[in-house]
């Protein structure tokens, strides 16, 4: 949704500080019943009020062009990770086994919008182009970039000589829903998905791919979350 025209108006707050908004700031913004917004203070007293619709043009419109050299050359895509998988995974086994979006049968979207996935620092990256109606744009409120995801990302930014902005884009990020556990949670996993994550390389390698290990930390946490895995160029054919 753009906004279609400005609006400049006064309101009350009420009781427990409950604030109306007139119905033409709510045309104007799209801010309506159950809408999700953000609300932002600043030292000198401004507050501001924006809808998540509007955070993510933002976003997009801020980081994709500094970013540009360093897009997924692909869409991010489903794979199993933490899920069962009925058919035969092949040589690169049941976690790294890439999903479809589409039930064959049904028709049906595989993934719910309500379901906890794992996202890695490109599916992330593969969001900022990702048009709507996207697996990732469904994905990502619901996600969880764990911190092998954060220090990619950080990377990719930094080589992008955007470093500066890696903080405001991690809050921004956690304000349209991605989660982001704590270093402290991380490191009492770390162990057990290093392991996993070290197999996870050896069965892409028999298999003709590689995989870097940051994507597969983010597979290892998917596994241990009983998650399913949202990645972009996660495997790479071997040369």
């Amino acid at each position: 949704m753009e906004q279609s025209e400005t609006v400049v108006t006064t309101v009350t707050i009420g009781q427990r500080g409950r604030l109306i908004l007139p119905a033409q700031v709510q045309r104007a913004t799209g801010i309506t019943q159950g809408a999700r917004v953000a609300v932002r203070t600043a030292p000198d007293g401004t507050i501001t009020i924006e809808p998540l619709w509007a955070v993510r043009a933002r976003l997009r419109a801020t980081y994709s062009p500094l970013l540009t050299d360093h897009l997924p050359l692909y869409p991010a895509r489903l794979h199993a990770g933490g899920l069962g998988v009925d058919a035969d995974p092949g040589d690169l086994g049941p976690v790294l086994h890439p999903l479809p979006e589409r039930d064959p049968g049904s028709g049906r979207r595989v993934y719910r919008d309500d379901q906890r996935v794992v996202v890695t620092a490109r599916a992330v990256l593969a969001w900022l182009t990702a048009g709507p109606g996207s697996l990732v744009e469904y994905a990502l409120p619901n996600a969880v970039l764990p911190e092998a995801g954060v220090g990619e990302l950080i990377t990719v930014l930094a080589r992008a000589g955007a470093h500066q902005d890696a903080d405001a884009l991690l809050a921004e990020l956690a304000v349209i829903g991605l989660r982001l556990p704590s270093p402290a949670k991380y490191r009492t996993t770390l162990a057990e998905d290093t392991a996993i994550a070290l197999e996870l390389t050896q069965d892409a390698v028999r298999a003709g791919y590689t995989i870097t290990l940051p994507d597969a930390l983010c597979a290892a946490t998917a596994l241990r979350l009983e998650a399913p895995l949202v990645a972009a160029d996660l495997l790479t054919p071997a040369s």
